[in-house]
C-alpha cells in the first residue's frame, strides 16, 4: 500500500541516461509517438529530455488521458471537491476508527495543516491531497509533462484529443479508498514520511526511460497485494486505450500520445500490449 499511494499520486507524477520515456510506434506504414508523463515536476526538471520536443515537433495531433482544459478549470476542481467531501457537518472521522483518526489529526497538527478544512474530505481525496502537499514541500511545484505540452499545443494550434472523459477520471479517484479507508489513510501517513527519498529515483528512471526500474521502484508488488486496484487503475484502462491507439495507426496523421508513465511498463503495460500486436517500438534518445 505504501508504494501504491505514491504511485497513485504519480498516475492520477535527474540525470539523463540512455534515452527517455518516448517511443516511436510503427506498423511499417504509419507512425505515432508515445510519451510517458509525470503530472507534477520541479523547476529543475526543465527543459524536458529532447525526445519529447522531437516527438512534439513531428506530430500533427496531441492525445492526452483526458480533457486537460476541463480538469484544469475551477469548475471541475469545485466538482471534484464536492463529490469527495462529506455533507453537512460530517467528517472523515465517520469512516475511520478512533486510532486512525488520531494519527491523522496528529500529522496535520504537526505540519500546521488546516485540520478543520481537510477533515471534511473523504479518504481517497484526503490521502491524495496530503501526498500532493508533501510533493510541494519536496520542491515539486511546476506543471507536469502533460500540462506543459497541452499549453504548447494550444499555442501552436495543434489539434488535441483524449482517451477518457474528466468524469471517468474523477470516478477512479473517488473509488480508490472504498472498503479500505483506514488502511488508505494509515499508509498514506507512513508513505509521505519517506516520500522525499522516493522522488529522486523515480524521476531519474523516468528521464532515462528505464521503464523496468521505474516499475520496480514505484509499483513493487502492488499487482500481487492489491490486484483489484492495479487492475482498475492500470490494466483495464490500458486495454481500453489500445483499440484507440490502433485506430490512430491507420491514419496518415502523426499523433503524440501522452499518458502517465506508470501505464507504460510491465507485462500489461501499453508498451507490452503494442509489441504483442506486432508494432515496432523504437525508444528515442
Amino acid at each position: 500500500m505504501r508504494k501504491l499511494i505514491t504511485s497513485l499520486a504519480i498516475i492520477l507524477l535527474s540525470c539523463q541516461a540512455q534515452g527517455a520515456a518516448v517511443w516511436q510506434v510503427s506498423n511499417g506504414e504509419h507512425t505515432l509517438y508515445l510519451g510517458g508523463t509525470l503530472h507534477i515536476l520541479s523547476p529543475q526538471d526543465y527543459p524536458l529530455p529532447s525526445p519529447y520536443e522531437t516527438a512534439f515537433a513531428q506530430s500533427d495531433t496531441l492525445v492526452f488521458e483526458t480533457d486537460m482544459e476541463t480538469v484544469s478549470s475551477a469548475s471541475f476542481a469545485a466538482k471534484m471537491i464536492k463529490q469527495n467531501s462529506y455533507e453537512n457537518a460530517e467528517t472523515v472521522a465517520k469512516d475511520l476508527n478512533p486510532e486512525t483518526y488520531q494519527l491523522l489529526e496528529s500529522y496535520m497538527s504537526k505540519h500546521n495543516l488546516p485540520i478543520n478544512t481537510l477533515k471534511h474530505l473523504k479518504p481517497a481525496m484526503l490521502g491524495l491531497t496530503l501526498t500532493m502537499l508533501e510533493y510541494q514541500r519536496a520542491g515539486l511545484t511546476s506543471q507536469g509533462v502533460d500540462a506543459y505540452f497541452f499549453n504548447k499545443a494550444m499555442d501552436k494550434n495543434k489539434p488535441i484529443e483524449w482517451f477518457e472523459t474528466p468524469d471517468q477520471q474523477l470516478s477512479f479517484i473517488s473509488a480508490m479508498a472504498d472498503g479500505q479507508e483506514n488502511e488508505f489513510i494509515r499508509y498514506t501517513l507512513e508513505d509521505i514520511e519517506d516520500l522525499a527519498s522516493i522522488i529522486t529515483p523515480m524521476k531519474t528512471h523516468w528521464r532515462s526511460g528505464d521503464m523496468q526500474a521505474l516499475h520496480d521502484t514505484a509499483m513493487g508488488d502492488v499487482a500481487q497485494q492489491y490486484p483489484q486496484v492495479y487492475d482498475d487503475l492500470l490494466v483495464k484502462r490500458n486495454q481500453n486505450w489500445l483499440p484507440k491507439i490502433e485506430a490512430m495507426m491507420q491514419t496518415p496523421e502523426v499523433e503524440f500520445v501522452l499518458v502517465g508513465t506508470l501505464h507504460m511498463p510491465g507485462s500489461q503495460g501499453v508498451l507490452a500490449l503494442l509489441k504483442q500486436k506486432g508494432y515496432t517500438l523504437t525508444q528515442l534518445n
